[in-house]
């Protein structure tokens, strides 16, 4: 059977899309490889395979999934009713504030503000079109804000940021537990319908997502940086 070619997308498409495999390559030296969210600490108890699959699902259904993706859409979202950009700047870090609140352990908000910057300072020098400025700028509010500007689509921005957190807990897992690289990608796919789900539920509604409830990891995350041997800062 004779399948025809897709039609070609615009030129602005194809470089949004380019834009996102940037923004969450591996190789976009922000320095996210040195931080596991707490994996760590599950690992120097003994978690392997069952106890990460339940980490993960609760950090997309009641962690990340709820607070940074919701953050991101918001950031996204601030483009479309103000203009200007004493206004827009506000606005974005009005929601630092809130963001602060919802990452109630000092090492996880810090991680995030000093991602944030990184990723920030990195775009300023790659596209000064886009440049603004944040006074707490937390990694999912520049992704959100940045990706706006950079033409990309909200949808296709937080089901790459979405997989890319998936991504970033399996990466240190594979450092830190008895997990292989293949068991990670079998993991992923099995997420995939998940993490779609709250790729929807964000954007039906992203001020009601703006949540978090994950006290274990929390707790985890805290107790991490008291560790005797570490491979993570956080």
């Amino acid at each position: 059977m004779r399948t025809e070619m897709p039609a070609s997308g615009t030129p602005e498409e194809d470089i949004a899309l380019l834009r996102l495999l940037q923004l969450f390559d591996s190789q976009f030296p922000v320095g996210a490889f040195a931080h596991s969210g707490g994996v760590e600490t599950y690992a120097s108890l003994g978690g392997s395979l069952p106890e990460l699959r339940q980490l993960i699902h609760a950090q997309i259904d009641l962690g990340w999934g709820r607070s940074d993706l919701a953050a991101a859409a918001i950031a996204w979202n601030v483009g479309d009713s103000e203009t200007g950009t004493l206004t827009v700047s506000g606005s974005l870090d009005a929601l630092a504030l809130r963001l602060d609140a919802l990452k109630i352990v000092p090492v996880v908000r810090d991680t995030s503000v000093k991602l944030g910057r990184r990723t920030l300072d990195l775009l300023h020098r790659l596209y000064p079109e886009i440049a603004f400025d944040l006074a707490r700028p937390h990694h999912a509010i520049v992704i959100g804000a940045a990706a706006r500007r950079l033409g990309v689509g909200a949808r296709d921005l937080l089901l790459a940021y979405g997989q890319n957190l998936v991504m970033g807990t399996l990466t240190a897992a594979i450092r830190c537990m008895p997990i292989s690289p293949a068991q990670a990608q079998t993991l992923l796919v099995e997420v995939h319908p998940r993490i779609a789900r709250a790729v929807e539920r964000t954007l039906a509604n992203p001020d009601a997502s703006l949540f978090t409830c994950t006290p274990a990891l929390d707790i985890r995350s805290h107790q991490q940086a008291h560790l005797r041997t570490r491979l993570f800062q956080s």
